[in-house]
């Protein structure tokens, strides 16, 4: 990480904390612009072909336009708050890579995707797409050098620790730490929320959801302990999966997201948006 990108993660953070909320607009009409990006549009063509023609599972997040366009959308974050191309950044957990290579369309230059266990469609997507991909052996520890990373992402990943029953959050936020240069960010999103609208229908109906939710304290507490600084804390996605996909069909779909994002913030509907999203710092 060069000077530059230093001195603005560490002296500028407080000035950008308050404008974060303020950027929503902002980056909807980026994400607005990419949803007219061939170079994105082909990807994830590319990506249900693959998913479509194997009968992957696991990859409704990529078939749905809305989540698609939200990974787009934090992603285009990441690359407001992280100007440098050349920074190093580690997608943790990314599955198929969809992260990894959005990122890397927005102009990461060094962006890997980091897995743990072995997938057998993932050779798949690693060979279409040339994935820059690092593997794992241990669920509490990092096959990462100390200070070797400058911005490191969980999208969806970090409840799947402890509900596989193989890690510890503790330890493996320790580890994230660990491996994040001085002034490093962490980037966490589609966290699920102790009583999100997804969860409550799913336990309702007796269908698959999250055992591990969390509450905000929670996630503050384990990052707290880990030695991060929190510099912003937001819930995101009010709306059920379901009734997205049934609403995008008659409205503008980024018109939609933003809508869902402002009612998510709005009490006391944000009491049940489904996600956290949070942006976390290494200070020291």
């Amino acid at each position: 990480m060069t000077n530059f990108l230093k001195c603005y993660q560490k002296e500028r953070i407080d000035l950008i904390r308050p404008l974060i909320p303020l950027q929503t607009n902002s980056l909807y009409r980026k994400v607005r612009e990419l949803r007219h990006s061939k170079s994105l549009n082909h990807l994830r063509s590319r990506y249900i072909q693959l998913i479509r023609d194997h009968n992957v599972p696991h990859a409704e997040n990529i078939l749905k336009t809305n989540d698609w366009f939200n990974y787009v959308y934090y992603g285009c974050l990441v690359r407001n708050l992280v100007p440098e191309s050349s920074a190093r950044v580690i997608d943790w957990g990314g599955l198929y890579g969809h992260v990894t290579m959005i990122l890397h369309g927005l102009g990461f230059e060094k962006v890997t995707n980091y897995l743990l266990h072995p997938n057998v469609f993932y050779p798949l997507f690693q060979e279409q797409f040339e994935i820059p991909t690092l593997w794992g052996n241990d669920p509490n520890r990092l096959s990462l050098e100390s200070q070797s990373v400058d911005v490191f992402i969980s999208s969806g990943v970090l409840e799947h620790v402890r509900e596989d029953g193989i890690g510890e959050e503790e330890k493996i936020l320790a580890e994230i730490y660990r491996v994040l240069k001085t002034g490093g960010l962490f980037f966490i999103w589609n966290l699920p929320a102790r009583w999100g609208t997804s969860e409550i229908l799913a336990m309702v109906s007796g269908n698959w959801h999250h055992s591990v939710r969390y509450w905000k304290k929670d996630i503050i507490r384990l990052l707290q302990k880990a030695n991060f600084e929190i510099i912003y804390v937001d819930k995101h996605k009010f709306l059920p999966g379901a009734l997205m996909a049934l609403l995008e069909k008659k409205i503008d779909l980024l018109r939609l997201m933003a809508w869902d994002h402002r009612l998510s913030h709005l009490f006391p509907f944000s009491l049940f948006a489904r996600d956290f999203g949070i942006i976390a710092i290494k200070r020291h």
